[in-house]
């Protein structure tokens, strides 16, 4: 099943803009999700690159691909996560890279007990995903130190 007749079974969009141009699928998803996708109005990857270093954005961008999975029923990207876990890594923020580990994994493991695999892309087989899960124990170690 494709992203968007899997979208399109959640609301009915028009394809093409007022203008007759076609519509792209960040433009699709962001009407089916009412918005929930965009952070400043933009699309969390059009955020991902510039702002890859920004803290604050790049959480924004991880709340949005949350608020996008329960409106739209789409695996949150890991990229987010993890820029996140890196860089609360080299601020020291232990805590905070753990919480987004562990948050991280427990929807994507949720969706797909959910949702299954069949037709659609299973992340947890993604470099990304398992760079997460590999990070969790060194964060966890790292915190224990720290609170000690």
């Amino acid at each position: 099943m494709s992203l968007l007749s899997y979208l399109f079974k959640k609301k009915q969009p028009s394809l093409n803009k007022e203008d007759g141009t076609t519509k792209t699928s960040g433009e699709l998803i962001s009407e089916v999700t009412d918005g929930a996708n965009l952070v400043d109005g933009k699309q969390t990857w059009e955020l991902a690159e510039e702002n890859k270093d920004d803290l604050e954005i790049i959480k924004r961008c991880c709340d949005a691909e949350l608020k996008t999975m329960n409106k739209a029923g789409l695996v949150p990207a890991p990229y987010y996560f993890e820029r996140v876990a890196i860089l609360s890594r080299k601020s020291k923020d232990y805590a905070q890279e753990i919480f987004y580990c562990e948050q991280y994994i427990e929807k994507v493991e949720s969706f797909y007990s959910k949702n299954g695999t069949k037709g659609i892309a299973d992340v947890r087989k993604g470099p990304r995903f398992k760079a997460i899960v590999k990070r969790l124990p060194k964060a966890k170690e790292l915190y224990a130190k720290q609170s000690t």
